[in-house]
């Protein structure tokens, strides 16, 4: 293919992805609330740095726990310039929200330089500690900056949301990192993340690679910050605290480490978890909630149990593996209920709001129980692969 044809092609997916973008802000601003519109912000936000994040620890193998505090430079360094240039200047919001966020993702990208040519010659733990140490640091200054908001916060005076930008900025870098991994240049990043002794061994510069990787999962932080800080018109220091990095962290390991598949779906799935239990209506005893918890142990013991010693057929297997994930709660619901009615435990009723982090943590227990390596491993969802997964059932059949 010449090189005319390479770039028409990738010029016709810009501008179809830039539709697609704009067409689903039009769709959505039209047809649902206020509410569900700021979940549909805050997923997109979070696809963004799950997979900017996944960059750096699942494909590059490195264990950062800070990036928190790129999320932090790129909404400060957003907010800080729109306050002091959007005056001066002649473009109105839509417009300059495109040039803070390029402020927002600059800032963070030089942070992650800053914090990356000193500190990526470490790996594993200490690592860890340098890149979570970060996160405190940005915090704890930007608390101490009166000219900031210091501990109460600071305010934007120009307010603008943009699910288009959202989307867009989710959509490219998905599509950096796929096109990363597919590419020669990406092989340096898996042969880092696989063995650094080898990888350097043939040639490869080890802290150029990890510090590319840095500042790229940076950049996309900043610029994720960035359209945050707009969309609230309020940022506070509290809002990017290290309980932020880990849920990101989570989001990555849950979605199989150097999958990007994996972490756009935990991106979607931990954020909407929570939210939606916030608005949820029901309400649990403590006697249900005993029950249940003890039938995701009896579950994810028996599915482990059988997938270790059962050999016959998928069929089979299939049901009682049904069976191992039904039963239990079936049981237990009604243990539940007996300790509800007879029991002291019944007195107490929670609402799904007050057990939102409490299923959230369940779920997290049971995947990474069951599936070790994620959802997905390392393995990326395509046509290709769902075609060749259903041709091996086929076979097997």
């Amino acid at each position: 293919m010449s090189l005319g044809k390479i770039l028409g092609k990738r010029a016709l997916s810009i501008l179809a992805a830039v539709g697609v973008c704009v067409l689903a802000q039009m769709v959505l601003t039209q047809s649902v609330d206020g509410f569900l519109l700021r979940l549909f912000f805050l997923g997109g936000l979070y696809v963004t740095l799950a997979v900017s994040l996944n960059l750096i620890n699942g494909i590059t193998g490195q264990f950062s726990i800070g990036h928190a505090g790129f999320y932090m430079v790129g909404a400060y360094a957003a907010g800080l310039s729109s306050n002091y240039f959007f005056p001066r200047q002649s473009l109105d919001m839509p417009a300059y929200l495109l040039v803070s966020v390029l402020i927002g993702s600059v800032a963070a990208a030089i942070a992650g330089l800053i914090v990356g040519l000193p500190s990526l010659r470490l790996k594993g733990d200490y690592l860890a500690v340098v890149t979570l140490g970060f996160g405190e640091i940005i915090r704890i200054i930007t608390l101490n900056q009166e000219a900031w908001g210091g501990s109460y916060g600071y305010n934007l005076n120009h307010k603008h949301q943009s699910l288009a930008l959202v989307f867009l900025l989710a959509i490219v870098c998905i599509a950096v990192c796929r096109n990363l991994l597919k590419s020669a240049h990406g092989l340096a990043f898996l042969a880092v993340r696989e063995d650094e002794v080898a990888a350097q061994a043939m040639g490869i510069n080890l802290t150029k690679t990890k510090v590319v990787a840095f500042v790229v999962g940076a950049t996309f932080a900043g610029a994720a910050g960035a359209l945050f800080a707009h969309d609230s018109g309020f940022i506070n220091p509290d809002l990017f605290k290290m309980e932020l990095s880990f849920l990101i962290l989570t989001m990555v390991v849950l979605g199989g480490t150097g999958s990007i598949t994996g972490s756009v779906l935990a991106a979607a799935t931990l954020f909407l978890i929570p939210e939606l239990l916030r608005i949820a209506k029901f309400e649990v005893s403590q006697g249900v909630l005993l029950g249940v918890l003890v039938a995701v142990g009896v579950m994810v013991y028996t599915i482990r149990l059988v997938e270790r010693t059962f050999h016959g057929e998928k069929t089979q297997k299939s049901l009682l593996l049904l069976g191992a994930v039904v039963m239990p709660y079936v049981v237990m619901f009604g243990v539940g209920k007996l300790l509800e009615t007879y029991t002291i435990l019944g007195d107490k009723f929670y609402k799904a709001n007050d057990l939102r982090w409490v299923i959230l943590a369940i779920v997290l227990l049971v995947v990474m129980l069951i599936r070790p390596s994620g959802l997905f491993g390392h393995h990326e969802f395509s046509w290709d692969w769902l075609r060749s997964k259903m041709n091996r059932r086929a076979v097997e059949a």
